[in-house]
């Protein structure tokens, strides 16, 4: 194991090539098994820092970057892409943006923000990346000077690798399939995106809902706001902020909405076979000095109650003293047991963003209702197949709405309103991430329960290979109107495809991708509702459907 790292003239060098020390007289190795929540990896401590690295990938992570140069370029003919990664999506519905630049002379004009950084260069077919895991009050910041690459980020974590050029964003979700154990996805049901919230958290109510999951194969529910006697909603309970104050009892159980405690409403789910999940909100006022009491909290409903997932939300993240005690009380909550976990809620305020925390459960990307108009099929595919470039879908959760409710909400004539889309169309919108049924299942008609027996029980055969596969969006951005897809591969072999014709006249469309015909000699069509023809050449998929608003999962 000492090859991972050699120490001359007081030069800290790693194996992997990517990066040398200066002034370390000294360092230890160690195998670190990542807790369950990555992959085994080696962990290298010289002085004050530690470094982690995985023996199959060329990679080094710096837990705490204290900023400086972090490499230095070779040759004169390389390209900077930056992309910075949004949330905040109550917000925002454009979830990364890009921008490129060329080194000219050894450097790039002005500084660069962002989170990820490629280096390509165009002589050596060689990439550089950067990957800066900033929660949102922080950003990564870098610029070029006689080659040097210097780089601040509020000594958050970082990565630096080496890939072929074009493999940048898959050099990122391979990172992070290595950083973030892969788990199999699951599916969800959650009330509060019916729009009744608060009003239907209730033993009664939730007890349907439970049954309801059952008859549609849903493996947890989620019971959110309202379960405990404190009110969100009560203006008198925030600080000069405006932000929500949890302290004295708002965390006891509403008896009135759940006379038998919330071990009983638990209890029925786990005899149907449901898991049960609980929403949470942690005080983060003062560096979450309420920390140990939330702790204790979230530890009686997992040991006492029986909940196993849950979402913390309306938390605030704004500096790197909140930063630490809040991953204090992820680390405090999956001592807990290995079948807990948690949903990051990242929908507002200053919280971790996608690249913080990324051991520790999934994220909740996005809320979008029908009541409120908001919801949009191809917006949602779209904020799908944007992120899903660089973080892979199985640590997303995307949403489901039940598409019939609301109607009066969108202009009768508005041919992309959730009313006019098949819902299995909608489960495969949301498919390759961990779906949430964002809304009261038991209210459900029986026409879009058939739907979703179209595709639902195909998925669940083919979840566990999912949560492990590398996805790559391909074709057209999602707008409404385009062809658009994914490739789903293990081990870089195609082994399925995911296509969409959304609204538009054009019955076909080829683009290019990074296939062979020799991945589809044969392919199946495992879920459809629409009629499609295949056709794959080497680096071309081409496809036809009859039917605008369809979608076509392929085995090949």
């Amino acid at each position: 194991m000492r090859d991972f790292y050699y120490i001359e003239n007081e030069t800290l060098a790693l194996k992997n090539g990517l990066m040398k020390i200066k002034g370390v007289k000294d360092a230890k190795w160690a195998k670190e098994d990542g807790n369950g929540l990555s992959l085994p990896f080696v962990k290298v401590k010289a002085e004050s820092s530690e470094y982690i690295m995985w023996e199959d990938l060329p990679l080094i992570y710096i837990k705490e970057w204290k900023g400086g140069i972090i490499t230095s370029l070779k040759g004169e003919h390389t390209t900077l892409k930056t992309v910075k990664l949004h949330a905040n999506t109550d917000n925002n519905d454009t979830l990364a943006t890009s921008e490129e630049a060329d080194v000219y002379k050894g450097a790039v004009y002005g500084e660069k923000k962002g989170d990820l950084f490629f280096f390509e260069d165009n002589e050596t077919g060689k990439a550089l990346v950067i990957i800066s895991e900033t929660p949102d009050y922080e950003c990564g910041t870098l610029s070029v000077k006689d080659k040097n690459v210097f780089f601040e980020n509020g000594g958050n974590g970082v990565a630096l690798g080496l890939c072929e050029k074009g493999m940048c964003e898959y050099f990122v979700r391979e990172y992070y399939r290595h950083a973030r154990k892969s788990e199999p996805l699951f599916t969800m049901g959650n009330i509060w995106g019916g729009g009744n919230g608060r009003k239907c958290a209730n033993f009664d109510f939730m007890k349907r809902e439970i049954d309801a999951a059952k008859e549609m194969e849903v493996d947890a529910v989620q019971i959110d706001d309202g379960w405990q006697v404190g009110s969100t909603l009560d203006l008198t309970r925030r600080d000069e902020l405006d932000r929500r104050c949890f302290y004295g009892n708002f965390w006891e159980v509403n008896k009135e909405n759940f006379p038998g405690g919330m071990k009983k409403i638990a209890d029925y789910a786990k005899e149907k076979g449901i898991i049960p999940g609980l929403w949470f909100a942690p005080d983060s006022h003062d560096n979450f000095y309420l920390m140990e009491r939330d702790a204790e909290i979230l530890e009686k409903a997992y040991s006492e109650w029986g909940f196993k997932l849950f979402k913390l939300d309306m938390l605030w993240v704004s500096n790197p003293e909140e930063k630490q005690r809040f991953r204090e009380l992820l680390e405090k909550i999956y001592s807990f047991g290995k079948d807990v976990s948690v949903q990051l809620d990242v929908t507002m305020n200053l919280r971790t963003n996608y690249l913080w925390g990324k051991e520790f459960g999934t994220v909740f990307v996005e809320n979008r209702y029908t009541h409120t108009g908001v919801y949009f099929p191809h917006r949602t595919l779209k904020n799908v197949w944007t992120i899903g470039k660089y973080i892979p879908l199985s640590k997303l959760q995307f949403e489901i709405p039940d598409p019939d409710r609301n109607p009066d909400k969108y202009d009768e004539n508005d041919i992309f309103a959730p009313k006019n889309y098949d819902m299995d169309y909608l489960f495969a919108t949301v498919m390759l991430s961990n779906p949430l049924f964002w809304m009261e299942m038991q209210n459900l008609s029986e026409k879009r329960k058939e739907e979703l027996r179209r595709i639902v029980p195909v998925w669940k055969e083919m979840r566990d290979f999912l949560g492990k596969a590398d996805i790559e969006p391909v074709g057209d951005k999602p707008s409404g109107r385009s062809h658009t897809g994914f490739i789903i591969r293990e081990e870089k072999k195609a082994k399925y495809l995911l296509l969409f014709r959304e609204e538009t006249e054009k019955e076909g469309a080829r683009f290019k991708a990074d296939i062979s015909c020799a991945d589809a000699n044969n392919f199946t069509i495992l879920a459809s509702n629409g009629n499609f023809g295949v056709e794959i050449s080497e680096g071309e998929i081409a496809f036809t459907s009859d039917k605008p608003k369809s979608y076509a999962l392929i085995k090949l």
